[in-house]
This record gives structure tokens, sequence and C-alpha cells, in this order.
């Protein structure tokens, strides 16, 4: 290619693009819910492999299962029945009446009658069969029938001896009546009939003997406790009559409720008395002072009664001072009727004085009495305070031998109840359980004895099917957690939070193609493809999908640059840059398709070009871009710069200044640059070209590519800085329906992109 400065596409764009990597990356959101889908798409992958463990675990155990029913031998079995209780009312009215009496039940002596005779059984069943097959009692059985079956052991009779309350419905509930029936299994009707009468004699005789005895050996007991326990309670009385005598107390705490309510009552008097004795002491002082100064008519008006007392000579003297008073205005001092007066008024004086003085002896009195009265309410409260310091050790005493008294009150309550039980059950017991029902073997209504076989073999076979469905499912789920692989591009988008973009269907004979076309370059490292070498024609549905990858990029925005590659080799991330690169061309589009696998370079053999001078060689040269640049000859828009020849170092390249300059060139002449990379996982190249370009599109091969690598690929592309565009899941299985497209429109083959069709 000759160097042409007005060549068509090194035109340079105008176009802006604005492309953040914010607005590339889809938000993720947070999903909690069970995926049924991807449930249903495990069971539709791994269905043989769930299907083949569980048939053949289902096989064998069947097989097992029926093979041991064959060997199981043929069984019978035989029962009898007895009655446990009286069916009379007297004998359970009884057993009411002296729990109403005794207290010991919650049955009130009004509630007897009301209690249903069904209800009040006077056997506990449970306990009762279980003392019947123990050991004590089964031991003697087994050796009374070793006499004839000299091999049984006691675990055989424990595990073929049944037995059961024998029970009936009412009312939607089933209730037990008071009969047992005791059943045995064996292979051998004589021995069925011989150990079920040996068992009937043994339990016959219980209900005689046995447990007659028990109960009387407990009434002994309660009758050896019981002298010692009346004798504690009478001790206990005396102690606690004793303790009220030397106290006079009858009922401590309400003793101690007077001494104090007494002692507040003192404490108040005293407070009173103290109260009026400083009143009067007051007084006392006052009305001495006022006789000292000659005053009596103060200490004679100083309270009511006084003044009531003493009210004439009071008034006699006012009238005298009043006449004194008047005549000394008509008479001289001299005068016999003002001398006749002053004399009687000092006379008045003198006797109010006298009088003032009793009044003031009256209150010394008073205050006597308060003090004799102070002095004895002192002495009351010491002696109450004495008492009352003593009294907690006396309420201590009373409030212990109370308590001890309750408890052994109680307990000699309880054990004369435990004796008048005892007592009624040993009077019942005396009457032995009756035989209702012979040993025999279970027949058929014709009389026939009824046979079985032990174990139910089709509900252990449905249970081992059940079992065995379970352990595939599992098994199954185990392979697909294991086979690290997409099965679906839902899948991918759910565990990646990226965008999908397109869906490439499988092509088989597009992946044979390429098979035979690596086998063949590896073999004759080829520069060129042959002319010869078959071509494989695409489907109608094959190409549809990659114009609509296309459209959805490019609703994007406005990508110049993009950089497709994938976390493994083989992904089909070459192929599907070339198909990109024609379908956009197809479409108007300047596109420069550039092999940036420096590596092994094999993108020229699908594009039917030579490898001879490329990137490399303009990256370590300075050869102009007509010289390397090759235009595809089915498509005029479409242009393709090969990797050239393979170099040691090939990140050096791709990270120096010159292929920043070149990718900005690109950008320039081309309406769209796509970068074709080496795998990203393990190799940098891949991640140089996706941070210098607008953005990369990751392949994932469906069925192939593995999780992790995926994962530790878009993780290195996060450091990178690289804008992750979204993903293409390649090799998806019944992509498009052939039914959905016309009949018109089902060609068995169709041109290559830019082919006239």
């Amino acid at each position: 290619m000759s160097p042409k400065p007005d060549y068509p596409f090194f035109s340079p764009q105008s176009s802006e693009y604005s492309l953040s990597p914010s607005s590339l990356i889809p938000p993720q959101k947070e999903e909690t819910s069970l995926d049924l889908a991807w449930l249903f798409s495990v069971f539709r992958r791994r269905f043989w492999i769930m299907a083949m463990v569980a048939g053949t675990l289902a096989i064998a155990t069947g097989g097992t299962v029926f093979l041991k029913a064959k060997k199981v031998e043929e069984a019978f079995k035989g029962s009898f029945q007895v009655l446990v209780e009286p069916v009379t009312v007297e004998g359970r009215l009884a057993r009411l009446s002296l729990l109403a009496q005794s207290g010991t039940g919650t049955t009130s002596a009004t509630e007897v009658s009301k209690e249903g005779v069904g209800r009040s059984d006077l056997l506990d069943y449970e306990t009762q069969i279980r003392v019947l097959k123990s050991p004590k009692i089964l031991e003697p059985l087994v050796e009374k029938i070793k006499v004839k079956y000299p091999d049984i052991k006691i675990g055989d009779l424990t595990k073929d001896l049944t037995l059961d309350r024998i029970k009936y419905e009412k009312d939607g509930k089933f209730e037990g009546t008071k009969i047992l029936e005791v059943s045995y299994a064996d292979a051998d009707r004589d021995k069925i009939i011989f150990i079920l009468e040996q068992v009937k004699d043994v339990y016959l005789e219980y209900s005689l003997e046995e447990r007659l005895n028990s109960l009387n050996k407990g009434i002994e007991h309660i009758n050896k406790q019981l002298p010692e326990l009346q004798g504690s309670v009478d001790g206990l009385q005396k102690q606690l009559q004793q303790l009220r005598e030397r106290n006079h107390v009858n009922y401590p705490e309400e003793t101690a409720k007077d001494l104090a309510a007494q002692a507040r009552d003192l404490s108040s008097q005293h407070i009173n008395t103290q109260a009026q004795l400083e009143e009067a002491k007051a007084n006392y002082a006052g009305l001495k002072e006022q006789i000292a100064l000659g005053n009596p008519v103060a200490v004679l008006l100083s309270s009511t009664e006084t003044q009531q007392a003493y009210s004439l000579l009071l008034a006699q003297l006012q009238t005298i001072e009043a006449q004194i008073a008047t005549d000394s205005t008509q008479f001289k001092e001299d005068s016999p009727p003002l001398q006749i007066k002053y004399e009687k008024r000092e006379n008045l004086k003198k006797i109010l004085i006298q009088e003032a003085n009793k009044v003031v002896e009256t209150i010394a009195v008073k205050i006597q009495d308060l003090e004799a009265r102070i002095n004895y309410i002192k002495a009351t409260e010491k002696e109450l305070q004495n008492r009352l310091d003593g009294f907690p050790k006396v309420l201590r005493s009373y409030a212990d031998l109370e308590r001890n008294l309750a408890v052994a009150s109680e307990s000699l309550k309880t054990f004369l109840e435990k004796r008048e039980g005892l007592k009624l059950d040993a009077s019942q017991s005396s009457i032995p359980w009756i035989l209702i029902k012979e040993p025999d073997i279970w027949r058929l209504p014709n009389g026939i004895p009824l046979s079985f076989k032990e174990g139910n073999a089709k509900r252990t076979v449905a249970i081992a099917v059940i079992l065995s469905s379970l352990f595939g499912i599992g098994i199954g789920f185990i392979v697909e957690i294991l086979h690290s692989v997409y099965h679906t591009p839902e899948e991918i988008k759910n565990a990646t939070k990226l965008r999908l973009l397109g869906s490439i269907p499988t092509f088989k004979k597009l992946r044979k193609y390429e098979k035979k076309l690596e086998k063949l370059a590896d073999k004759k490292n080829l520069l060129l493809v042959p002319s010869d070498f078959p071509k494989p024609n695409y489907s109608r549905a094959y190409l549809e999908s990659f114009r609509s990858l296309y459209t959805n990029i490019d609703l994007l925005g406005t990508s110049r640059s993009l950089t497709i590659g994938s976390a493994a080799p083989s992904d089909g991330k070459s192929t599907i840059a070339r198909q990109l690169a024609e379908t956009a061309a197809s479409m108007d589009r300047r596109v420069l398709l550039v092999d940036a696998d420096l590596r092994k370079p094999q993108l020229h053999l699908r594009l039917g070009l030579k490898n001879s001078l490329g990137l490399s060689d303009i990256l370590q040269s300075d050869l102009s871009l007509n010289d390397v640049i090759q235009q595809f000859p089915l498509e005029e828009n479409l242009f393709f710069l090969c990797a050239g020849q393979t170099i040691v170092d090939p990140v050096k390249l791709l990270s120096s200044g010159k292929m920043q300059h070149l990718t900005e060139q690109f950008q320039g002449f081309f309406d769209l640059v796509i970068y074709n990379v080496p795998p990203l996982v393990g190799l940098a190249d891949g991640h140089i070209l996706a941070a210098k370009s607008d953005g990369i599109i990751l392949v994932v091969c469906l069925e192939k590519t593995d999780r992790g690598l995926l994962d530790k690929a878009i993780e290195n592309l996060k450091i990178s800085g690289a804008s992750v565009l979204g993903f293409v899941a390649n090799n998806v299985k019944n992509y498009v329906p052939v039914s959905y497209l016309m009949p018109r429109e089902r060609p068995s083959r169709f041109p290559r992109l830019g082919q006239k069709m």
C-alpha cells in the first residue's frame, strides 16, 4: 500500500465524544430472593446425572430390600386380654371421695358427682405397661419358658411381646378402656400359645401378690415414720406454747404492732407535756416579775380564768380609782372624803396582791405536776423500749417455730394421706385382674390363622427411592458447583453486575473451521490462508446477533475505540472482534481492526490477509500507516492492521509513548477502532490497551469460561483504570428460534457481511 496523503480513511473526524466510566457501568442491584430460574436451569442441565445417580441407588437399595424380604419367614401372632380395673362405679367414686377429703387433688366434694366415670382411671397404664415389661417380671418368665424352649432370651421376649391398652374413638378422640391386650409374634404357633399361657399366669399372679406386697411395704414404711413425725409436731407445738406464756403473747405480730403504737403515743404525750411545762415556767417567771413590781392587776388579768374569778375586785378597784379622780378635783388631798377613798384603795390592793400570789402559787403547783408527769412518761418509755428491743428475737423464734411446725404438720398430713391412698389401692388390688379373652392365634373371618411377614418392603423401597432421588439431586448440584462455568447470559449478568451488550448463538461450523485453521497455522506456520481452504457459511441468526451487538454498543455513546478481550484463550474474542468490525463497516462506518495480539497473532488468517508488516513493526520503526494498514477486499469501509512479527516483550511496546500517539491517530482517522488483545488473565497487554481506549468489551464463552478467571480479569481491569462497557455472551444455545423468521427469510446459506444478497 503506497502512501497517499489524501487517502480517504486518514481524514480526521470532527465528532466529539464524552463517555465517562461511571455512565458505562450499570448500577448494581442486590438480589436477595431465591433464583428459581437458576434452579430449574440446573435441573435441566444436570437431569441425566441426577437421574443416573438416583436410579442406580434406587435399584441397588430396592434390590437389597426385596432380596431380604424373600428371606423373611412367615410369622403368626396371638394375644389375650385382661380387665385390669373394676367396671363398677363404686371403686372410682371412692377414689374421688378420698382425694376430696384429703385435699391432695383438685377435686372438691361438690365436683365428685360432676366427674365422668370414664375419666377417673385408678391405674397409670403407661407405668403399669413398663412394669409388666421390666426385667424383674420377665426374667422369671423366661426361666419358665426355657423349660420347653431353651434358646429363648429375654431380649427376644422383650422384642416380640407387645402390651397395648385397647382404645376406642369418642367425639373424634381416642380414649382408653380398662383392658390390656398382650400379644406375641413368632413363626411357631404352638410356641405362641405356650408363651402366652406363661405370660398370662405370671401377670395374673402379679396382680394378686407382687403389687399387693409392694403396697403393703409402702404402708409399713409410712407407719414406721408416723410416730417420729407426730413427736416432732408435738414438740414444736409445746415450744410454741412456752414461748407465748413466757412473753405474755398469743399473737406476736399483733402484740408488736400494739407496742409500737404505745411507743408512738407516749412519745407524743412526752412532747405535749414538755411544751406545757415550758409554757408554765415562762408564765410563772413573768407573773413573779409583775408581783415584784407591785402590779397584781396584770397577774389577775393574765388568763381568762383569773379575769372571771376576780372581776368584782377589779371592778371595785376601777370604781374607787374613778371616784378618787373625780373627788380630787373637788377636795384637797388631806380632806376626809379623799383619805377614806385612799384607804379603801389600799385595802383593795392588798387583797389583789394576796390573790395574785395565790395565782402564782397555783402555777408553781402546775409546774410540779407537769414535771412529775414527764418523769413518769420517761420511765414508761424506757420500760416499753426495753420490751421492744427484745421483741424481734421473740418474733424470730416464734416465726421459726411456726415454720417448722407447718413443715412437720404438712409432712404428717402427707404421710397420712399416702397411707390412706395405699390402703385404698391395696383393697382394690385384692380384686384380681379378670381374663376376658384366652390366649389364641389371630385368625381371619373364615377361621384360617392370619400370617404376615415382618417389615414393609414397599414402604422401605419407597423411602429408598425418595432418599436416592434427593441424593441424586444433591450430586447434580455438587457437579454444578464444581463445574465453575457460566451457562446463561443471566448468570453472567447477576454474577458480574455488568451490562449484557449482546448474545452470540452457537455456530458449530465456525468452531470447526477455526480449529482446523489453528491446526493448519500451527503445523505449517502460515502467513496467508490458502485460497482453497473451505470457509463457513454464516446463518442469518448468527449475523443478526452481531448487528444487535453493534447497535447496543452504538447506543452507549460516541465510543470510537473499543478493546475486545476475554479472560482465557479460545473464548471467541478474535471472531467477535472480526465480525463486529465487519458489521460496523457494513453500516457505513469506517472501521480499523487492530490485531494487538503480538504473542500469537491469528486474526489475519480469519480475514484471509497477510501478516507481513504490522503493529509491532510500526512501533519499532518509522513506517507510515499507509505502509502497514490493509483494506479488506470484501468491504471498502473495513481496514486491518495486523500484528506483525512476534516479539519477546510486547508490553514494552504497547505501553510506549508511540503507542499512545498511534491510538490518538487511529481515533482521528477512523470512525471506530477495534483492538483484538491477548487473554487478560496473566498478561498485561489487554489491560494496557483497554486503559488507552474508550472501553473494553469482555467476551464470555458459555459452558467454557471459568468464573474465577472472569472475576480475576474484572478485578485487574478495575486496577488498571479501564472502563468495562459490558460483556458479550458467546456460544448461546437456542438463541433465535428458526420459526421466528419468515419463510422467505430462511435461506439455507447466507452470504458474508459486505456481500450483496
